[in-house]
């Protein structure tokens, strides 16, 4: 079954997931229950997304050592466009 949501070779896969009931009402609260799949399905893609990033700086960091400050702070310029 293909979602909106879905790339068009991808079909999607029921899963049971098990979270608080607080966390359930809040995602409900704003999504409501249709909207639910989709909402957990674009949390997962980005915590994803962070646990790439965080590996590829973690094997740069492997090879070259920890970034210093002033490579940092060009990072953050960069990506605010600075």
């Amino acid at each position: 079954m293909a979602t909106e949501y879905a790339l068009p070779d991808e079909t999607t896969v029921k899963k049971s997931v098990t979270i608080p009931r607080s966390l359930a009402r809040e995602v409900e609260a704003r999504t409501g229950t249709r909207g639910f799949s989709r909402f957990v399905s674009d949390a997962v893609e980005h915590a994803l997304a962070l646990t790439k990033t965080r590996e590829i700086v973690e094997a740069y960091e492997d090879q070259h050592g920890a970034f210093t400050l002033e490579e940092i702070e060009e990072a953050r310029r960069t990506w605010h466009g600075e």
